[in-house]
């Protein structure tokens, strides 16, 4: 399990596969209308609240997604008034890129320009790879360009999504593209040792 407060103060929580199968829960049960998602809801927000100050005592929109066998959790806070609403997002995007060169290429292209996302991870599949994108917005047609440059569309949603994490060996989850970008760009400025060590180790992974 990772959690991390982000800059814009929504909270980000990726749960694997067994961290689910501890609260008992798969991706397909998450319902706030349920008493083990709420038990589960009512932990991680503890546990937040420890590690990174979140408060969660006002409204939140509660975005699920799946990732690698598990999920990642997106909490916004929308209000001050006690509410939670929780749903499942859809529609992963799935791209194919040849060799370890188009991936870098494509990162280099992209920079500091990665669009909003809720998640993307990478995966090393048949000698070349699969970027999975969970973007927070559509596409912008910027961004469309470049992913129609560098790679071709190997399926959409949570099955092909799940083909690819099954049948693929993965070298970065949760937060790919940004990570990859960062790798690539060499550069430290604005981010902690923490995230700067994490690109690094994505760079040597891919390699």
């Amino acid at each position: 399990m990772k959690i991390d407060l982000l800059e814009n103060g929504c909270l980000k929580i990726l749960l694997t596969e067994d961290d689910l199968k501890e609260f008992h829960l798969t991706f397909e049960d998450l319902d706030y209308n349920n008493d083990a998602t709420r038990s589960a809801m009512h932990k991680l927000l503890e546990t937040a609240r420890r590690e990174t100050g979140f408060d969660s005592s006002g409204s939140l929109m509660i975005e699920a997604l799946p990732v690698d066998g598990g999920c990642m959790l997106l909490l916004t806070p929308i209000g001050s008034k006690r509410h939670i609403r929780m749903k499942r997002v859809v529609g992963p995007y799935i791209f194919e890129l040849d060799d370890v060169d188009t991936v870098f290429r494509l990162a280099k292209s992209v920079g500091g320009k990665t669009p909003p996302m809720f998640g993307s991870s990478l995966y090393r599949f048949d000698k070349k790879y699969r970027l999975v994108l969970y973007p927070g917005t559509p596409l912008s047609r910027e961004i469309g360009n470049l992913l129609g440059e560098f790679a071709r569309p190997a399926g959409e949603g949570d099955a092909a999504a799940a083909y690819t994490a099954e049948h693929g060996e993965s070298i970065a989850v949760g937060d790919a593209l940004n990570r990859i970008c960062a790798a690539v760009s060499g550069s430290t400025g604005g981010r902690n040792e923490e995230n700067t060590n994490q690109a690094t180790d994505t760079k040597k992974k891919i390699q």
